[in-house]
Formats: C-alpha cells, sequence, structure tokens
C-alpha cells in the first residue's frame, strides 16, 4: 500500500466529510476532536474506525505533527480486501478500536463526574454568597437561568451492560488467533463498535456542552454572572465594613477560586478572562482607595439627599390616592424593605411583592393622571415614572442621588423614535401615537369593538371613546404598561415594579440606555442587514410619468424605555393599527443589564420574522409562495429527509430546536444572530440551506458582499444574487431613461429606490 505522508496541522479528514478510507498511522500523532474533546491517535492506530458504520465523520482527525498514513479504500460497510487478506492489518484495525473506544469510555467516566461536581460547585458557592448576603442583610442578587439549572441528565446513555463487555471481549481477544475465519467476526465487531462509538461520542459531546453552560452561570460576556454577583457583595461589604480582611476575604477569595477553576478547564477565551480578571483587580483597587479616603463608592456625590428625604410620602401625597391604598402601601413597602431576600420564593414574598406590584400601578396612574394638568411636576414624582422610584432607602442614596441627577436631563430623543415610558404616555395622551396591542393582540379599536360585543359598553360609549385620548392614555397604563414592564425585567418570577437597589448589579451610568446607544447599536445592525427595516409600498405619480412602482421605504422602529434594571427586550409590534409603513414598537428596560447590540439584533430578528408573516398572511408557511416564513419554515420542518444536510448538521438542528422549544420564530433569531455576529465577519457558523435562505432575504451590504465572494461557500448564492438584482436595477434604470427622454424629472422616490437597489 502507498504511504502518504501529512504535513503537521494538516487536516486529514473533515467533521461531515464522507467516509471513504480507512487511514492507519503508521508514524507520528493524529488527534480526533469532537465538539469539547479529542484524543489521539499514534502509530498502529486507524483513522475513521468511529464512523465506519455511519459513513460521514463526525470528529476532525489533523496531524499533530508529520505523520505517515496508509489509505484503505472502503466499498460501503465493507473492508477492503487488503485488510481481509492481511491478519496482522486486522489485528491493527481490532486492537485499534478497541484503544479508542476505551479512551472514550474514560473521557465518559471523566466528564460524568466534572458535570457532576461543577453542579454541586455552582449551587454550594451561590448558597455561602446568599449566606453572606443575610449576614450584613443584602438581598442576593439573581443568575438568570440559575432557578431552571438542574443535574445533568442525557438524552440517552450507554447500556449499562457496555463497559463490562467491551472489557470482557478484550480478554477474550488476547487469546484469538487471527485467520480468514475470522473476517465475519471482525466486521461484526467493528460494525457494532463503530455505533457504539459514535454514541460514547455523542454523549461526551452533549457533557461538555453542559459544563460549558454551568461555566456561562460563573463568568459570561453579558457580565451577568456570579463573578459579577460577589464584586458587588465585596463591594457593599466594604461599604459597611471597609476593607476589612476578616470582611471581605471569604467573598476575595471566592472570586480568586472562580477566576482560577474557569482559567483551568479552558472554556471561553482566555484572553477573555484575563481581561475579566484585569478589570476585576481595577474594580477592587478602585474600592480600597475609595475606602481609604473614608468614601463608600459610587457614581453620584450625595449632595441633595435632604430634597428626596420622605420620598414615598411625597409621592403619594402627588397621586391622592384613597386613605386605604396609601396606608396599605406604605405598610407594605416598609415590610418589602426589611425583607432579607427580596427574591426569595416563599409562599409569604411572593405575596407581598403582588400586592406591591398591583398598588405601584395603583399609585402611578393616579400620579399621572394628576400630572397632565401640571406643568411643574415635582422630581420624585417624575423618578417615579421614568424608574418607578418610591423611596432613597429602598434605592440606595447613591443611587437616588443618581436617579435625581439625570432626571431632567434623559438622553431621549422622541424625535428619533426614542422614548422614556413617560414621553411615551404623554404623547399617546397628546394624539401624536395611537395606544399599543394588548397581550391579546388586540389595537385600541379593536378592544372598543371587544367591549361592546361583550356589553361591557354601549355603542355611544365605543365611539365617545374612539376619540378620547384619557381614556386611550388609561388603556395603555392598564393594559399594556404592567405587562411590558414585567417582561424586560426579565425575571419574571421574582418582579416588582419598584426600584430597588438589590437590582443594581452594575453602575448606573454604565447601564443607562440613551438615544445614542440604542441608535449606535441598531446602525451597527443595518451596516450588515441593510434591509432590515425597509417596507415595501407602491408608489403611483401619473402627473411625473409613474404609474405604479413598488419601492422601498426604510421605517426605524419606535423605542419605549421601560421604568427598571432589566435583561431583555421586547418586538412588541411589528406595525401600528393596519397600515405596513408606520413603525414598529420594541421596548426595553432603561437600565439594561444585557449586551444592548445583542438585545437588538434579536429584535431585528424577530421584527423580520413577524413582518413577513404579516405581509405574507395565512400563506406566511407556504412554500409555494417564496418567502423568508415559508422558506425557513420548510426547511425546519423538513430538514430530516433533506439528503443536502449533513448527520452533524441534522444533530444541530435537533438540538437548537430544543434550545428554542420547537418554535420556529426563535430558531430564526438564532440563525439571525449568527448571521449577523459571524456570518457577516466571514465566519462561516451555519448550514448550507439556512445560509442561503438568509443570504436571499437578509442581504448583507455590498461591501460585506464583495469580501464574501472570495469565500466559495458565498461565491454560489452572491452570484445567484446579483443576477436577481441586476434585472431589477435594469428595469429601473429604463424606467430612468424614459423619464429623462421626456424631459420629465425622475421622481425622489424613484432615486432613492435605485439607491437601495445597489446597497
Amino acid at each position: 500500500m502507498e504511504i502518504k505522508e501529512v504535513t503537521q496541522g494538516q487536516i486529514i479528514v473533515e467533521s461531515g466529510q464522507k467516509i471513504d478510507a480507512l487511514y492507519l498511522v503508521t508514524k507520528g500523532t493524529v488527534s480526533a476532536s469532537y465538539k469539547g474533546g479529542k484524543y489521539l491517535l499514534n502509530s498502529g492506530d486507524v483513522i475513521g474506525l468511529c464512523e465506519y458504520r455511519r459513513g460521514e465523520a463526525i470528529m476532525e482527525y489533523k496531524a499533530e505533527e508529520a505523520a505517515s498514513i496508509i489509505a484503505y479504500p472502503l466499498d460501503g460497510i465493507k473492508l477492503p480486501e487488503s485488510v481481509i487478506n492481511n491478519a496482522e492489518a486486522l489485528k491493527y484495525f481490532i486492537i485499534s478500536h478497541f484503544r479508542q473506544i476505551y479512551e472514550m469510555f474514560r473521557q465518559y467516566k471523566r466528564l460524568w463526574s466534572e458535570c457532576n461536581n461543577l453542579f454541586d460547585y455552582l449551587t454550594n458557592s451561590y448558597k455561602e454568597y446568599a449566606g453572606a448576603c443575610a449576614k450584613y442583610s443584602l438581598t442576593p442578587g439573581e443568575l438568570p437561568g440559575f432557578g431552571e439549572l438542574s443535574k445533568i441528565s442525557l438524552s440517552e446513555d450507554i447500556p449499562f451492560w457496555m463497559i463490562g463487555y467491551y472489557v470482557t471481549l478484550k480478554k477474550a481477544l488476547n487469546v484469538w488467533e487471527f485467520d480468514k475465519d475470522s473476517i465475519d467476526f471482525a466486521h461484526g465487531f467493528l460494525l457494532r463498535a463503530s455505533e457504539d462509538m459514535c454514541t460514547v461520542v455523542g454523549l461526551c459531546s452533549q457533557m461538555q456542552a453542559y459544563k460549558k453552560n454551568i461555566c456561562s452561570f460563573f463568568v459570561n460576556e453579558k457580565g451577568m454572572d456570579f463573578l459579577e454577583l460577589l464584586t458587588v457583595l465585596y463591594g457593599k461589604v466594604a461599604g459597611k465594613d471597609g476593607l476589612k480582611a476578616d470582611s471581605t476575604a471569604a467573598v476575595r477569595k471566592k472570586m480568586d477560586d472562580v477566576t482560577k477553576l474557569l482559567e483551568n478547564l479552558g472554556f471561553g477565551e482566555i484572553s477573555y478572562y484575563k481581561s475579566r480578571r484585569s478589570n476585576l483587580e481595577k474594580k477592587l483597587e478602585a474600592m480600597k482607595q475609595m475606602s481609604a479616603a473614608g468614601e463608600e463608592g459610587g457614581q453620584v456625590q450625595v449632595s441633595d439627599m435632604e430634597d428626596l428625604t420622605g420620598s414615598l410620602h411625597k409621592i403619594l401625597a402627588y397621586a391622592k390616592c384613597d386613605d386605604t391604598l396609601e396606608s396599605s402601601f406604605i405598610k407594605h413597602v416598609q415590610e418589602y424593605k426589611q425583607m432579607p431576600n427580596k427574591n426569595g420564593t416563599e409562599e409569604d414574598v411572593r405575596t407581598l411583592r403582588h400586592k406591591l406590584t398591583k398598588e405601584f400601578y395603583q399609585v402611578y396612574t393616579a400620579a399621572f393622571k394628576n400630572s397632565l394638568q401640571d406643568q411643574d411636576v415635582p422630581t420624585v414624582v417624575k423618578m417615579l415614572f421614568n424608574f418607578g422610584y418610591v423611596d432613597e432607602e429602598l434605592a440606595g442614596e447613591k443611587n437616588a442621588a443618581y436617579l435625581c441627577s439625570i432626571i431632567n436631563q434623559l438622553q431621549t430623543a422622541p424625535e428619533r423614535g426614542v422614548y422614556s415610558i413617560y414621553e411615551w404616555l404623554m404623547a399617546v395622551y397628546e394624539g401624536k401615537k395611537e395606544p399599543s396591542r394588548n397581550e391579546f393582540d388586540l389595537d385600541y379599536v379593536a378592544y372598543l369593538v371587544e367591549q361592546r360585543k361583550t356589553g361591557a359598553i354601549t355603542k355611544e360609549e365605543e365611539k365617545n371613546l374612539l376619540t378620547d385620548n384619557t381614556a386611550k392614555v388609561l388603556y395603555e397604563l392598564e393594559n399594556v404598561f404592567p405587562m411590558v414592564n414585567k417582561i424586560t425585567y426579565g425575571r419574571i418570577t421574582t418582579f416588582c415594579p419598584i426600584f430597588s437597589e438589590h437590582n443594581v448589579m452594575k453602575p448606573l451610568d454604565s447601564i443607562l440606555v440613551s438615544a445614542d446607544n440604542l441608535h449606535t447599536a441598531l446602525d451597527g445592525i443595518r451596516t450588515k442587514d441593510f434591509g432590515a427595516y425597509y417596507r415595501e409600498t407602491m408608489f403611483s405619480a401619473p402627473e411625473q410619468g409613474v404609474q405604479k412602482e413598488f419601492i422601498n421605504v426604510e421605517i426605524l422602529p419606535d423605542f419605549i424605555l421601560m421604568p427598571n434594571v432589566g435583561i431583555r427586550g421586547v418586538m412588541w409590534q411589528e406595525i401600528e393599527g393596519k397600515r405596513r409603513t408606520t413603525p414598529a414598537r420594541m421596548m426595553s428596560s432603561i437600565f439594561q443589564l444585557e449586551d444592548l447590540s445583542l438585545i437588538l439584533i434579536r429584535l431585528t430578528g424577530e421584527f423580520r420574522w413577524e413582518m413577513c408573516k404579516r405581509v405574507q398572511g395565512a400563506r406566511w408557511n407556504d412554500v409555494s409562495e417564496r418567502s423568508l416564513t415559508s422558506e425557513y419554515f420548510d426547511y425546519i420542518q423538513f430538514y430530516k429527509k433533506n439528503q443536502e444536510l449533513s448527520t452533524d448538521a441534522k444533530e444541530k438542528i435537533k438540538t437548537d430546536m430544543g434550545r428554542a422549544k420547537n418554535s420556529f420564530k426563535e430558531m430564526f433569531i438564532m440563525d439571525y444572530t449568527t448571521w449577523i455576529l459571524f456570518e457577516s465577519n466571514g465566519s462561516p457558523r451555519m448550514n448550507k440551506i439556512a445560509r442561503n435562505i438568509l443570504y436571499s432575504y437578509c442581504t448583507f451590504t455590498a461591501a460585506i458582499r464583495e469580501k464574501l465572494k472570495a469565500n466559495p461557500m458565498y461565491r454560489e448564492i452572491s452570484e445567484r444574487y446579483e443576477i436577481r438584482m441586476g434585472q431589477k436595477r435594469h428595469r429601473l434604470e429604463n424606467l430612468c431613461q424614459k423619464l429623462r427622454s421626456t424631459g420629465k424629472p425622475i421622481p425622489e422616490e424613484i432615486e432613492q429606490e435605485r439607491q437601495f437597489l445597489y446597497m
């Protein structure tokens, strides 16, 4: 057989590649890598045995050093004659398979133990953290998703007998004589072992993914992690006791343990951990310096706290609530302040949060009604409207002072579609904006029709309410605001609308959402997916020589900032009323703990999906009418039968659909996020089918398309796209030429469409 030389770093077999040959390593070392793990093959080992039965590589085989290999071509699942007729080669094949499956059994046992140990370490660490918080009468911060986390549970597991079976079989083979009568056994063994090997590799990949998920609770790039909770705790402990060694040592040690653990495990980019650790050291040093200076640290000096003293009573006096509501709200706020764990799941804590939530919106509505006729709304009331603020002690003095310092200079911009919740409510009251749809997807008009049909209002009352701006804003306050406020907060089970210090995990000035940083994040998407917010509409100007032309118009969404410290954004509705050329409505917390760019990418993906459904109507999933939703729906629904998808690609779709809770829309949003974050930068992460759909309907700008042409993965779809666009450009250029020849000016709308087609 011919010996082939491979250089260091050369990939011998790619994941997903058809296995048309097995390779015997005669010299050097080759790595076999699967998702999250790998093992090494040395001289005498055989490449491809794991996938022998499957016929498609589930691992990547790469030369770790210069190596020599011998290829044995396969004919289906039949061993090559050169192996069948060579007892020594046959022996190598079987022994190598034993070595490989033993190695995967070893990794399986190690990973199972590591997964359980990491889970225990995380849960115990959080208990220690909660105990430290209780010691200082602090409410523990939340880890998003931690409540739903459970010990490792595999979709399937290896049979209880499998490991013992191979151990015993190996012993039996030690005295086995390899001869021509052993061929059927060899075939059977390699096929059986290949199938079992694939199972074990898949299970190990699942456990690696579980480990990665556990580690993301400790440290993640969003900063909503255990390390951040410890940092906040460290700062609060230092603020109470100063940086006394006996007070802060345990917290500091846990911070050190967490960062070292993750560095050792090697999850994520080491550079990120080092950067995070460096930032952590800077934070701690800053705390030390502020403590030495006799300061507690923070963003704003408390110079005007006397103005905020008794905020709750000032707000209630302004709202003019009835005595029963007023006394009840004061009582419940005081009880909430005394709660050691405001995020507790005990019945009494949940009941208190529920009562406070109900009373808060009653107070908020009463105060808002009174503000409609007031040209000089008090500062504390403005803080209530825009931040959910009610009490200086509950907010924390530093936070209260900061809110006070920014309330009259919020960096919103209604003229650019960015509103605080108070500005939005006033826009509805003044008739500049129509009320939003409620949670049942009914707009104001449809809501009134429903009320009339149920007998709640008369036809005459319906007619009057249609033009009653006060009724419209009350509808917004009662039917939309509470629901959206809870959703954007993100931790629904522990939600309370009152601004509280325990929710502040990062400095407020670093997480305040402004019109500028919102539009910066939005522009980052539009420079990639240029058509994201364009709508097709009809243009007609017979007097200018244009009868009927479909043109694309960009309509950016309205953003409404909810009064909470939250982790989510919401794409509430894709249009206003029935007209497709109206802005979408998107909501976000005014203090956003999550990465704003990532939130807007998700919202844009959701907008694209919902807008397409709106345009397509009942036929949104009918593949006979080509559209984003119909083609994507068809792709996901029938992916198992798609011969263009590899086994690995199909397995990934299955896993992702589980993460998306079998939602086609959520699956699309995940793919759209990958499209914007990675594919736009020339880093392929998607399968061929998904990439074709996204390229067709969420096309990159011309500059990005030009760069991607060099990649064979994009070349074909890029050429098809340019052909389609060339036809559209040609048609429009002909129209423009016709207008010029008749001496008529080209309408601005047509010129804008021309520019759009060249984007």
